[in-house]
């Protein structure tokens, strides 16, 4: 017998102390992998009784929305439910973040941004031994609290932090002012979506190391990322650089501002040290001239390192280079740079080596760029104005970003370049807002337009049904939404529904004696898991549970040796019932 089938007899067997899985957990805990996802009460039972190890690993295979609905609506202990959603999070972002929707809404009901109801939220959690929703109304319901909140203890610190990440981001903010500072860190340090004053006061008041830790985080948003660059700080930009969950954005506003806040050696390298464009494009900004050809370098055609190729080309120019590039096999030779596809790109290295290094070295990338004729003629031009021509060099640099970037499906050399310049202009939400306001927008715009960092509420509430959450952990920057497709779900349940009506009596055959246990607990798992509707599902269990009842009674041991035998056993299900009760005495 598969171990799925047998899980979900141990489901039915089971009692609502979890005893009949922990007497057996041994035996079934070494092929919780071969389950697609416990029953919701079985994993209630894993949640009392099993290790960590294991609850990761069930939390891996646990998909079925079904069933975490269940477990979220009847699962506890709070703490212990919440800590199993994170785990499905790390493998799978829907699991997560669907059931977290109804907490969402609910924190939202019930505790608003009441400092007082939160902080008596804060002081049942470590003890709460019902489910979250029962938690979330006994804060509401309770009395006293204080205004100050308290520093979570660090065993529900992880509780803590997911709870305030789901609720709505204004009441998270109407919250800040009542929260410790170390709380508002870690919420910074996971992204909370918090106003960028708040972040700003946040990083400022950190110590080096907490701003370190920043810099490195992996779900930081951009206005944390802002604030920390802000600083001036060489090294902390360092370790922003190399963070490989920050973007061209941040990378571009470092180099950008290498005039005023020299790189870090560490930086310097990285960029002269990666064939990763991620690391090597941005640095067209930059000013320098070595690490503006590093960016430039026509990687596809390299014939040595990143950082060979700009020490040849510090000690001998472009022609030391072009051996390089050459194709021996085809007797084709390549331009050892290339040329941005978006000619904002372009001008803004120039401008930059202009002002940091003189016209001499922005004529000399020009000559060494595959540059068509007239657009070289007319950098020369603007060369040779002098300052007047600095000043059209930067003004056609401002038009060129105001345009939309060029596209191409297939790019003739991929470069790896992102349109993410340190001062082009991006277009505000209150430019949206304000058309919203003016003639909504379509329920699908607005649905789409809330995956984004930022999205105001006035667009998140104009969504098709209202029923959207924020992705807050483990969400990185973006927002998701809660409607996912679980195409595979979606076809089981449709394929159940086609048999259940071509196959007459099928639902009948779980029960029927001349059934082999394999099969009709195949077709029992089946029918809980991918039933066309939560009823049919409820009332196939039940039916199970009076079975069970009428063939083992209530006894313990019988429902034990039961479950010790099934994925052996070769009979019927009455068969491994009745052995069953005739070894238990």
């Amino acid at each position: 017998m598969h171990y799925g089938s047998a899980f979900a007899l141990l489901a039915a067997l089971d009692n609502a102390n979890g005893e009949v899985f922990a007497r057996v957990r041994g035996s079934y805990a070494p092929h919780l992998g071969e389950a697609a996802g416990l029953p919701a009460p079985l994993i209630t039972s894993a949640i009392r009784y099993g290790t960590g190890a294991e609850l990761i690993k069930i939390a891996a295979r646990t998909r079925n929305l079904r069933m975490l609905d269940e477990l979220l609506a009847e699962a506890g202990p709070a703490v212990a439910v919440l800590r199993f959603l994170r785990h499905c999070g790390a493998s799978n972002g829907i699991s997560y973040l669907l059931p977290m929707t109804e907490v969402s809404a609910l924190l939202g009901a019930r505790l608003g941004a009441d400092p007082r109801a939160w902080s008596r939220l804060l002081t049942l959690l470590p003890d709460c031994q019902g489910t979250v929703a029962e938690l979330v109304e006994a804060a509401a319901a309770g009395e006293g609290g204080t205004e100050a909140i308290p520093t979570p203890s660090r065993t529900v610190a992880g509780e803590w932090r997911q709870l305030l990440l789901s609720t709505h981001p204004d009441h998270l903010a109407a919250l800040v002012p009542h929260l410790r500072p170390p709380t508002v860190l870690d919420l910074v340090h996971f992204g909370a979506l918090l106003p960028a004053s708040v972040v700003t006061e946040a990083v400022r008041r950190a110590t080096p190391r907490q701003r370190r830790a920043l810099a490195a985080a992996h779900h930081l948003r951009p206005e944390g990322y802002d604030a920390l660059i802000d600083l001036g700080d060489p090294e902390l930009n360092a370790v922003v650089y190399a963070n490989s969950w920050a973007g061209d954005r941040e990378r571009n506003r470092i180099m950008a501002a290498a005039a005023e806040v020299p790189l870090d050696p560490a930086t310097i390298e990285r960029v002269l040290g990666a064939n990763n464009a991620r690391y090597r494009r941005p640095a067209v900004w930059s000013g320098d001239p070595a690490l503006v050809r590093a960016a430039l370098l026509r990687v596809r055609h390299m014939g040595a390192s990143a950082a060979e190729c700009v020490e040849l080309w510090k000690r001998g120019g472009i022609e030391a280079l072009r051996p390089q590039f050459r194709n021996n096999y085809q007797h084709k030779q390549y331009e050892p740079f290339v040329v941005p596809l978006h000619r904002a790109i372009l001008l803004g290295a120039l401008l930059a080596l202009w002002e940091r290094h003189g016209v001499a070295q922005a004529e000399l990338l020009v000559d060494e760029l595959p540059l068509r004729e007239a657009s070289a003629a007319k950098l020369r031009t603007m060369f040779a104005a002098g300052d007047a021509g600095r000043v059209r060099l930067r003004a056609e640099y401002e038009r060129e970003l105001a345009r939309r970037a060029s596209r191409s499906a297939h790019p003739s050399v991929p470069q790896g370049f992102r349109i993410a310049a340190p001062w082009q202009p991006q277009a505000g939400w209150a430019t949206l807002v304000a058309a919203h306001a003016k003639e909504p927008l379509p329920g699908v715009t607005a649905r789409f337009l809330t995956e984004f960092p930022g999205c105001p509420t006035a667009i998140a509430e104009a969504t098709e049904d209202d029923d959207t959450l924020r992705g807050r952990w483990p969400a990185r920057e973006r927002w998701y939404g809660t409607h996912a497709r679980d195409q595979v779900h979606t076809n089981e349940v449709r394929r159940l529904r086609a048999e259940m009506a071509r196959i007459p009596g099928l639902v009948e055959r779980v029960f029927a004696d001349g059934t082999p246990a394999e099969r009709a607990l195949e077709l029992y798992d089946r029918i809980q898991r991918y039933a066309p509707d939560p009823e049919s599902a409820a009332e196939q269990r039940a039916r199970m549970t009076r079975y069970i009842d009428e063939h083992l009674g209530e006894g313990l041991e019988a429902r034990v040796i039961a479950a010790r035998m099934a994925p052996a056993f070769a009979g019927t299900l009455s068969e491994l019932f009745a052995t069953a009760a005739a070894a238990a005495g």
